[in-house]
């Protein structure tokens, strides 16, 4: 008996979509055992739909994105009510995602300068109309509804959604390793002694060597080994967009930390390499981070 599924978008890219599109033909070897049921990305369901099917009725449910807006928060738990297995798919749903960077703002500063003070603008002003309204910071999905099952990636490979996916259909476990990239990464590591980071178009990559060691921030150490190390292998640092292993609390406070054992720089010169250190290190899941937490706690108080 096919197993009924469901897969929601909230605030997002539509890349996790793209990705378990990416299967191509094996595709052929999953679909047979889904029903779907839900899926306005590719067929044209609408919301009431969703609203009107039995509580549980859904065998697996699938999130993409964060709640940027109250719409957002109502398809989340209108989700969780239908689905018996829930599952956080892509970084945005497990850790906020890139949106998640704007918690550094109060809402009404993102939108004054969202609708108002953009240098591209020719009509400023703020839509009120048939628009759900913003939610006041973005907060991961499992802080807001339990999940049974996280799969992070910006987006989740392929191979991740594939393998996810049979071990949801045969009852299989769908463990996060603690590998990091770094364990995957083919390129040769040495002892760190840095003293200067450089922007990644500045002077030559070596392709054999670990691009930490040549001073390019590469955050495969923190970052947890589900890619197969693709970005370094591709010569590009990795920006650590599937987040930390589960052994690794804070993926930003780790990555500050590490550097600060690795690098032969003081705090200011550090301070200086990284005049965004909130996007660097927290490129996904700053929304998931202690300081966006305590931050928003001191906002509400």
């Amino acid at each position: 008996m096919p197993k009924r599924v469901a897969f929601a978008q909230l605030s997002s890219c539509w890349g996790c979509d793209q990705s378990l599109v990416d299967l191509h033909l094996r595709l052929l070897e999953v679909l047979p055992q889904l029903q779907i049921m839900y899926w306005p990305a590719v067929v044209d369901y609408k919301l009431s739909d969703l609203e009107k099917m039995p509580k549980q009725s859904i065998h697996i449910g699938f999130v993409e994105g964060s709640c940027r807006t109250k719409e957002d928060v109502h398809l989340l738990n209108v989700m969780r009510e239908k689905s018996q297995v829930l599952v956080a798919w892509g970084s945005c749903s497990c850790y906020g995602g890139v949106q998640g960077l704007l918690n550094q703002w109060k809402i009404d500063e993102a939108i004054t300068r969202k609708f108002l003070k953009v240098e591209t603008i020719t009509d400023p002003r703020v839509p009120d109309e048939n628009v759900p309204g913003f939610t006041d910071h973005i907060v991961p999905n499992p802080d807001l509804v339990p999940f049974e099952l996280i799969i992070p990636g910006c987006p989740p490979t392929s191979d991740n959604i594939y393998d996810a996916v049979v071990a949801l259909l045969t009852g299989k476990p769908f463990d996060l390793p603690n590998r990091t990239v770094c364990d995957q990464c083919p390129r040769e590591r040495e002892e760190k002694h840095i003293t200067e980071f450089h922007r990644t178009y500045e002077g030559h990559i070596d392709p054999n060597k670990c691009l930490l060691d040549q001073g390019y921030l590469c955050l495969g150490f923190a970052t947890i080994g589900l890619c197969g190390a693709q970005c370094p292998s591709a010569n590009s640092p990795c920006k650590g967009c599937f987040g930390p292993p589960p052994s690794i609390k804070d993926h930003g406070a780790k990555i500050i930390s590490a550097l600060g054992a690795i690098t032969d720089m003081s705090p200011e010169e550090l301070k200086k390499m990284f005049p965004d250190p909130i996007g660097s290190f927290y490129f996904t899941d700053y929304a998931a981070s202690f300081i966006s937490k305590i931050t928003t706690t001191k906002e509400e108080s």
